[in-house]
């Protein structure tokens, strides 16, 4: 119980329950006592020390009350079983107003399939180690969810249990000392093989077939066949995300100029005060995603689009640019929905499913075409580090004796393939500035 460098001196036990005194070789005195661990079957040790006893019985005092209001907090909640603790965690969030209210629904979603049905779930808090952490991880693992689920999973038990360190609700993190050691798992399970896309976008060949789709006519009237067909050509050829575009107005639309304001953001989340006749989900507009607001000079497909649209749906200033056939607003389930069936319809690679494939494709055309990095991210309004990894692929589905295969292209593709096209007269194709 000595440190180093310490002469243990003469030991001396106090009263019973009082611990002992020991006498060191310098004169100062250790005292020592013995207390209620947080940890179930064992025993804590409280060490002081001071020039003489009354100095040490008063320092102990102080550390056993100290010690004493923590063992209430932990003994507040004895049975509170991980999952408890991570709901308690996240009302504690939403009080706060720490998330927005699509995050709280993420997060519900993530305790209730990915915490609460497993053994981890129902777990006393103050009883998991470590290795029942890791052990939940790798049970995550085998049921084939993807590594940025589970890695969410990590984010959410890892939060809740350094909340409840913090407060001193827990004697230590369990989550805290194997969390790089997780995610570093998981990052190589995100690793690809030779045949695998970097980052999924449409080829230049699928992007010709969807464009080709989302106008295709019903034969009995020759109206359109899909409701959110041009809304999706619009998330193709701006880079917005579909909650950044279903909040937009007309009146946030330069025609004149070309430009767009993006400044919100609508998601639709569970309206958790709803009575029996109101409805389940609820459209709540904010900020925009990392509160990149920005104002986009157009290219010209995306002003067509928008063009278009107009023709087809009509609308004032104060009116939305994407409405439902009824004039309701369009809800990114409605959109997600709308182009599922435009992706089959065409003929699709079954890879190829949700929106933001729609934004991964714009991001990885403009750097084709020329675009750096950072003119990308201010573009799509994200940060570089995320535009580089999630949003540009660095490979390319080309189509090799009837094989699909995912080609890396030569250092330096992207700049001849613009100088050449600059030779011929032909501006970027997807990424012709207005001014041209």
């Amino acid at each position: 119980m000595t440190k180093k460098g310490e002469n243990m001196g003469n030991t001396k036990r106090n009263v019973k329950g009082q611990g002992t005194f020991v006498e060191m070789e310098n004169g100062k005195i250790i005292h020592r006592k013995y207390v209620e661990s947080d940890i179930p079957g064992k025993r804590k040790v409280l060490t002081v020390r001071g020039d003489n006893r009354a100095i040490c019985v008063k320092l102990m005092k102080k550390k056993e009350k100290a010690w004493e209001e923590r063992m209430a907090l932990i003994n507040a909640n004895p049975d509170e079983t991980v999952a408890d603790l991570c709901k308690r965690h996240l009302e504690f969030q939403v009080q706060n107003g720490e998330l927005k209210p699509k995050s709280v629904d993420r997060r519900e979603d993530t305790i209730k399939n990915q915490i609460e049905k497993y053994s981890l779930g129902y777990m006393q808090t103050q009883a998991v180690t470590p290795a029942d952490i890791d052990n939940h991880i790798s049970a995550l693992i085998k049921t084939g969810l993807s590594p940025s689920t589970i890695k969410k999973v990590v984010d959410v038990l890892n939060a809740a249990l350094e909340w409840a360190a913090v407060r001193n609700e827990l004697h230590r993190n369990p989550a805290k000392s194997i969390k790089k050691l997780i995610m570093k798992r998981l990052s190589k399970l995100e690793s690809k093989s030779a045949a695998e896309a970097d980052v999924i976008v449409l080829s230049e060949e699928e992007e010709e077939k969807f464009l080709q789709e989302t106008l295709r006519t019903n034969d009995n009237n020759g109206e359109l066949k899909y409701s959110g067909g041009l809304y999706g050509r619009l998330l193709l050829h701006s880079g917005m995300r579909v909650g950044e575009l279903i909040s937009l107005r007309w009146k946030d639309y330069d025609k004149e100029n070309g430009y767009i304001v993006i400044n919100k953001s609508t998601s639709f989340c569970r309206n958790r005060n709803a009575s029996e006749n109101e409805a389940k989900y609820i459209a709540v507009q904010g900020t925009t995603k990392n509160q990149k607001a920005r104002v986009l000079q157009l290219f010209d497909e995306a002003i067509e689009d928008l063009d278009m649209i107009m023709n087809e749906k009509g609308g004032g200033p104060d009116d939305l640019i994407c409405r439902t056939k009824n004039n309701k607003q369009y809800s990114a389930t409605m959109m997600e929905h709308c182009m599922g069936t435009v992706y089959k319809n065409a003929g699709l690679d079954d890879k190829v499913s949700g929106l933001h494939i729609l934004r991964r494709t714009f991001a990885t055309r403009m750097y084709e075409n020329g675009a750096d990095t950072k003119e990308i991210a201010a573009y799509i309004g994200d940060l570089e580090s995320t535009t580089m990894q999630y949003y540009i692929a660095a490979r390319k589905k080309v189509i090799v004796g009837g094989a699909v295969k995912q080609i890396v292209p030569r250092p330096g593709y992207r700049i001849n393939k613009e100088n050449e096209k600059i030779r011929k007269g032909d501006a970027p194709a997807g990424n012709r500035n207005i001014s041209e």
